[in-house]
């Protein structure tokens, strides 16, 4: 791009260091937000200000800077990446908004309806800065963090979808976001943020073999591998249904989703895998050097109550029934003693109780 751009990345966990390397081997001044303590890890990356990624993606760069001062972070910032899990969407959100201003672009990944949660808390805030808010459908790695300014890439992701609110700065977002991960990834257009979280493929992957494996992972949580040992070729099937539910719900609200298979060979190439079982353990698959695991994981406490629980609200909305996504709901419930429906992401909570399907799709 001719235009210079300052970036923040706000988060310090695989996806956020990543993300920052990622933008200073292009050259552009990138702060990295540490939002939760201050570190070992943290006070060596304010002290050096590098980051490297390794692996399938080999670069790196000079941070302009390392901070827990959000006000800081946010300082003359163009572009700014929010990569934490969705858990921590609204504490991060509450800092921000009061330094937002017109003009900047706000990058959720991935969305997980993010998105329509800053619109809430701006407008219960009373801010309303002219900015483009946009989610992705997932990070665009399968990452892990090997030291305190390394990211291993265990593989990345061809193409990822990314959409953005208004539609009119669309074009602008992806050429940032397309610049900066030139010749790694490339993103192309969602057609809206509602499509972008219900196309998350964490949703089929990941908690339906965690509750059907709770035993075997609670028994060997360090060597347990989540896609080579809990993804069977019984488990892939209920794991297909789900995620046809899933697509029906997109059907019934207006909204052309992707399948996840379909998202998995556009993510990590194509071959002749009929099931995620047979993917899983294809030579396309990210997913075979992914050890330990634990049955209290965010595959269960990010994924159920932040994907899970709206897409059930959002099926009973548009009058479709999702029985194996309300089980992951209620099984999850029951084994961690939380009520993950009323404490997940309501629709509630996203401000979009009492609003009809069309209504919710077009404020996205």
């Amino acid at each position: 791009m001719n235009q210079a751009l300052n970036f923040a990345v706000l988060g310090s966990g695989n996806g956020g260091r990543a993300f920052c390397g990622q933008i200073a081997h292009r050259g552009y001044p990138v702060v990295m937000y540490e939002p939760l303590a201050e570190t070992e890890d943290y006070l060596k990356l304010k002290e050096d200000k590098e980051m490297f990624l390794q692996g399938d993606i080999d670069v790196g760069g000079k941070l302009s800077g390392v901070t827990m001062d959000i006000g800081e972070a946010l300082n003359g910032v163009d572009v700014i990446f929010i990569v934490v899990p969705s858990f921590a969407h609204a504490p991060i959100f509450q800092k921000m908004i009061p330094y937002l201003k017109d003009g900047q672009h706000v990058v959720i990944v991935p969305g997980n309806y993010g998105g329509f949660l800053l619109k809430k808390m701006m407008s219960d805030a009373g801010v309303q800065p002219d900015i483009s808010i946009s989610g992705t459908a997932s990070l665009p790695y399968a990452c892990r963090i090997a030291n305190y300014n390394t990211v291993t890439i265990y593989k990345k992701k061809f193409q990822l979808k990314i959409a953005t609110s208004p539609a009119k700065a669309s074009s602008t977002v992806l050429d940032v976001v397309n610049d900066v991960f030139s010749g790694h990834v490339q993103f192309i257009a969602g057609s809206n943020l509602l499509a972008i979280d219900l196309d998350n493929v964490n949703y089929t992957l990941h908690p339906l073999p965690v509750l059907l494996n709770y035993g075997a992972i609670e028994k060997t949580p360090e060597t347990f591998r989540h896609y080579i040992d809990g993804v069977t070729p019984l488990i892939a099937e209920q794991m297909l249904k789900m995620d046809e539910e899933r697509l029906d719900i997109g059907k019934a609200l207006g909204l052309e989703l992707m399948s996840t298979m379909d998202q998995l060979m556009m993510y990590y190439g194509r071959n002749q895998s009929r099931t995620y079982y047979e993917y899983v353990n294809s030579a396309e698959s990210p997913y075979k050097d992914i050890v330990g695991h634990n049955v209290r994981g965010r595959y269960i406490t990010e994924d159920v109550p932040c994907l899970h629980t709206p897409a059930c609200e959002l099926a009973r909305l548009a009058g479709v029934e999702a029985p194996l996504a309300e089980l992951c709901v209620q099984l999850s419930s029951l084994l961690h003693g939380v009520d993950y429906a009323a404490q997940g992401t309501t629709l509630a909570k996203l401000g979009l109780d009492g609003k009809s399907a069309a209504q919710i799709v077009a404020m996205g």
